[in-house]
């Protein structure tokens, strides 16, 4: 039998959803009284009634339930069963089952009720207050999980909003890159013929001066002045041209490369450089003698980084130059480290720019350490530098 008292009304926040708590008696009469307990601290509950085991299953299926408040001594099937057969149906697992029986307080039939499945008891006579405050609790809980489903779906919808925003904004930025690349491409294939025409204008100048026997030594330091124009504007188109290729060209075939070899052609090719300097290049790559990757590619870097250490040293001392490798996770450490004039601090971020030269004594574009950086990140490495100025700087090459 259910008794009144004074209690605090319960305080739940569920007008922003429908909660519906399902009541299951064999006995009309004590669902009602129940409804009339409980269905006067909030309006926005809605109670609907099962008078037995069966007609309780149908209702949980057709219906999305906060709680249910199940008697447990039924004719037919008991709840102990009707517990056991939600607990095998997914749509209806999660729903808490509270049981609400009239039998004693015993172990044997709590231990049965919370392995059919109960999240708690209720035991008559039941008391207003405890009964109201269970289904306070389990109704919050519900609250707080729909809040949260909202919440979560929002955030998905948010992500998924954001996901194609990026995807928008990278297609562009490639399109512009590319565009850009190409612009560079076309512009210093362009340019070529043009300069060529000077060069070739050049030459035809020289030779009719030298035919006509004329007095060249007022003239042939202009005319090596502009020899000289034309041979920076040629390899500053050359080096153009290979930092468009490097972006957008497909990507090259890999295949098993020996540092060594490439080592080796690298310093054949640049050999007049060394001799010049005096340099001494020494190299260990035992711990990670080769790798899969593109031949051209890793010529590229190498060369790049080996001849910036030549031209690059310090006045005070011949250049030395170490090349070592090293396994890592999923590819191989190139380290480049040389004993030149170093950076300082505040100029090493600009090392990688398009044409930054950091020391203008040193014939070059500045193109060569940002085709290396962008050769590395379509590989998908990455690289870093560190410098002191004076001692010399170290190149980390992650290659993959």
């Amino acid at each position: 039998m259910i008794t009144d008292q004074h209690l605090t009304p319960l305080e739940l926040e569920s007008g922003l959803y429908q909660v519906k708590i399902l009541l299951v008696d064999d006995r009309a009469e004590n669902l009602v009284s129940l409804e009339s307990l409980l269905s006067k601290e909030d309006e926005h509950i809605t109670y609907l009634f099962a008078n037995s085991g069966e007609e309780a299953l149908k209702i949980a299926l057709q219906e999305e339930l906060a709680l249910i408040l199940l008697d447990v001594q039924m004719p037919g099937m008991n709840g102990y069963e009707v517990a056991r057969y939600l607990r095998d149906i997914s749509k209806t697992r999660d729903i808490p089952i509270i049981f609400v029986t009239a039998i004693n307080e015993q172990d044997a039939h709590v231990i049965e009720g919370f392995e059919a499945g109960a999240v708690d008891f209720l035991f008559k006579p039941l008391h207003p207050f405890i009964t109201k405050a269970k289904v306070s609790t389990f109704v919050k809980f519900y609250l707080q999980k729909k809040e949260l489903e909202k919440v979560n779906k929002l955030t998905l919808e948010i992500n998924q909003e954001l996901e194609e925003r990026v995807k928008e904004r990278t297609k562009e930025l490639t399109r512009v890159n590319k565009d850009l690349d190409n612009f560079v491409y076309t512009a210093s294939h362009d340019l070529k013929a043009p300069i060529n025409n000077i060069e070739g204008l050049m030459k035809a100048l020289h030779e009719t001066l030298q035919e006509k026997n004329l007095e060249l030594s007022d003239v042939t330091p202009i005319l090596n002045m502009i020899d000289d124009s034309v041979c920076r504007f040629k390899s500053t188109l050359l080096d153009l041209t290979e930092v468009a290729k490097v972006q957008y060209e497909e990507a090259t075939e890999e295949d098993i490369v020996h540092f060594k070899e490439i080592l080796d052609d690298v310093k054949l090719n640049i050999k007049d450089l060394i001799k010049s300097y005096e340099a001494t290049i020494v190299d260990d790559f035992a711990q990670a003698p080769e790798m899969l990757f593109s031949k051209k590619n890793l010529r590229s870097i190498i060369y790049n980084l080996v001849s910036n250490s030549i031209k690059y040293s310090s006045p005070d001392r011949k250049p030395e130059i170490k090349i070592i490798t090293t396994p890592t996770e999923g590819g191989v450490l190139l380290t480049v480290q040389d004993n030149g004039l170093g950076l300082k601090k505040e100029d090493q971020a600009k090392v990688f720019g398009m044409f930054k030269r950091l020391h203008s004594h040193v014939d070059g574009t500045g193109v060569g350490l940002a085709i290396v950086k962008r050769i590395v990140e379509n590989c998908d490495g990455h690289i870093e530098f560190e410098s002191e100025l004076g001692k010399g700087s170290i190149f980390r090459i992650y290659l993959k």
